[in-house]
């Protein structure tokens, strides 16, 4: 959400013309309150062009979200119109001219909840789309499914022990009932080509109640402003940037069963957009048609007020018959037509929503990397030899003065590309705090020694939802030395060989602080260190714009204590993909947590040689479970 202001404003025009009574009724209860602030000139910025130039009053931001598009309990199965400030007389007609159909949905919608899974009571929304038998989203069923021999089955969970699931369908505000049903069965997970979908079988009766009649599936053409609501189960979500608006528009109640009306803003064969409220937790609700009370949709993706994304009905009917009824001699799940993407497809561009330039890099010749030496192993003073990867098939190799090479090297640090992944499978960097220089950040570049079409130029980076150029040795890292040699390595930074597709905000805060922090305990005389960074590069890693994207990263760092003078080794892990879009996960995953350095071994295959040895968690500790919240928790030293 780039500008809350113009959000609302744009969607106070978008009523005007798409829902005139409701519109009305925003004017009317606004009475003199202008929807600008007083100062207010005629006139905004476009959107995306900057700060507009008058601000919305905070009480009729609350009026324009809780009127316009709410977010309501339901309680019994019937939809609660309670606001605290203001409630609109058009949603309550028509919720009540709907309730008969709203009421026999809601009772078909459920909660997924889970055993085995540290912290995690639930992971989405699930429904009823035939007798018995769950529709949600794939990567709700990820959080404990898992696909064995053909089939499924369910992931091991803490202890050891298989997960087990279940489906709540009450989970409803101030009411301490429950009504579950065991999920015996995971019938179907999508691939990540396919459609965000999933079917689960449950049992047909819980202590002598029967399930509730599944949802139809509207198979009638969607068409722009057809009035909707989305049924599921909102959780607090970490990721929205403004807490107290999310408070405002949810009512501080989360993890409950709400009902939030809209209306479909665009449709496409393989998906429908639409701006009805909804958080995490909301993945695979379903998205009812207030006339009919049909399915029109499978909810799986957002981004707080300003889109959401549905699975069309059509597509789930005809995913649901090729998993439960298959042609003979196909097996179940198999697609008689190409694969429907599973999330739309995003053209870069600018914020102010044009088409952008693709950036400019800087291509030079192999003969400008004469004389780089790249990461010196004696550097810090014992030898610490580059991380050796496992899977040598996988290392791109490149010729170089007569002999074939695999290290890129560069001023001050060096990388290591994967053949398969076009990015680096690891970044090694020498850093001297002794000697730091600063420099204006230089253009982008690509690397001359190896082909273009091994280096990803522009394909998965520009403005969001696409990613930006995430560092492996940070931009400062290898900028010390004489001043030629702090340009050139400020020069060297900016290859595209040592980044990696990372949403905006990821590469910050303590992940960002890792390196300067070792430096304050590095020996003071000394103030050198050594920091190899990389990616986990997983086969289920999510496709994006054509492009596997790393979920996760790792990072260690060795240096000279001050204290004792010897060695010491630590690693760190870091997660996108709270960050990574359109899937609203219910819960993080880990934000920067110190890990096991043999941990990080065998996920990223690597060996770090004797740097294991000398990691502070010893080998009866799983790690430091807790995230860090200040460098100031990070253990250099054993236990004592």
């Amino acid at each position: 959400m780039r500008n809350l202001d113009a959000f609302l404003k744009t969607l106070v025009s978008t009523l005007a013309s798409a829902d005139r009574p409701l519109a009305d009724e925003i004017r009317a209860i606004r009475g003199s309150r202008s929807l600008m602030a007083p100062d207010a000139s005629s006139s905004l910025k476009k959107r995306g062009s900057g700060t507009t130039q008058a601000a919305i009053q905070p009480s009729v931001r609350n009026i324009v979200l809780r009127m316009g598009r709410p977010v309501l309990a339901i309680v019994g199965g019937k939809t609660q119109l309670e606001f605290k400030d203001s409630e609109s007389a058009v949603w309550r007609a028509r919720l009540q001219a709907s309730g008969a159909q709203l009421q026999l949905a809601a009772r078909a919608v459920g909660r997924i909840d889970v055993t085995g899974l540290t912290d995690v009571p639930y992971v989405g929304t699930g429904w009823l789309v035939e007798k018995n038998t769950i529709v949600t989203n794939r990567h709700v069923a990820r959080e404990f499914g898992r696909r064995k021999r053909g089939g499924f089955t369910f992931k091991k969970g803490s202890g050891a022990k298989p997960m087990t699931a279940s489906i709540d369908f009450l989970e409803e505000a101030g009411r301490a009932e429950r009504f579950d049903f065991p999920i015996i069965e995971i019938l179907h997970i999508e691939d990540d080509n396919g459609p965000d979908f999933a079917l689960l079988r449950v049992e047909d009766q819980s202590d002598g109640r029967a399930l509730a009649s599944p949802i139809p599936l509207s198979l009638s053409p969607m068409r722009s402003e057809q009035q909707v609501a989305v049924i599921g189960y909102p959780a607090r979500d970490s990721r929205v940037p403004d807490a107290k608006l999310m408070q405002s528009i949810f009512g501080d109640v989360y993890d409950k069963k709400r009902l939030a009306p809209g209306q479909i803003t665009k449709t496409q064969p393989d998906v429908v957009f639409h701006d009805c409220s909804t958080l995490g937790g909301n993945s695979g609700s379903v998205l009812i048609d207030l006339a009919t009370g049909q399915a029109v949709g499978l909810h799986f993706a957002g981004r707080f007020l300003e889109t959401n994304y549905a699975v069309p009905a059509a597509v789930v009917a005809a995913r649901l018959e090729k998993v439960l009824r298959p042609t003979p001699g196909r097996p179940p799940g198999v697609s008689h037509h190409p694969p429907v993407p599973s999330t739309p497809i995003v053209t870069q561009t600018t914020q102010a929503g044009t088409p952008a330039e693709p950036e400019v890099m800087i291509e030079g010749v192999p003969a400008d990397y004469t004389g780089r030496k790249g990461y010196d192993p004696a550097f810090v003073g014992p030898k610490i030899p580059l991380p050796v990867v496992r899977n040598t098939k996988d290392v791109l190799t490149f010729p170089w003065n007569g002999r074939q090479e695999t290290v890129l090297k560069y001023q001050h640090f060096s990388v290591v590309m994967s053949r398969s992944r076009r990015l680096c499978i690891f970044s090694a960097g020498n850093i001297d705090g002794n000697t730091p220089r600063r420099f204006k950040r230089p253009g982008w570049r690509l690397d001359a020694r190896i082909p273009t079409k091994q280096q990803i130029r522009d394909e998965c980076y520009g403005n969001e939802p696409l990613f930006a150029r995430g560092h492996m040795t940070r931009r400062e890292d290898p900028v010390w030395g004489t001043p030629d040699e702090a340009s050139l390595g400020n020069d060297d930074s900016m290859h595209v060989t040592n980044t990696v597709p990372q949403m905006q905000p990821f590469n910050a805060g303590i992940w960002l602080a890792l390196e300067s922090y070792a430096l304050d305990h590095a020996r003071s005389d000394h103030m050198r260190i050594a920091v190899f960074t990389g990616p986990f590069l997983l086969a289920d890693d999510p496709v994006r714009a054509g492009v596997a994207i790393p979920r996760s990263f790792w990072k260690v760092i060795a240096f000279i204590h001050d204290e004792t003078r010897k060695l010491c080794a630590t690693g760190y892990t870091m997660s996108q993909e709270d960050f990574l879009r359109p899937e609203e996960f219910v819960f993080g995953r880990h934000k920067t947590s110190q890990t096991r350095i043999a941990t990080i071994e065998k996920r990223a295959g690597v060996s770090f040689g004797p740097l294991a040895a000398l990691d502070p968690i010893d080998s009866e500790e799983k790690g430091l479970e807790a995230p860090l919240t200040d460098p100031s928790q990070i253990r250099f030293l054993p236990r004592r």
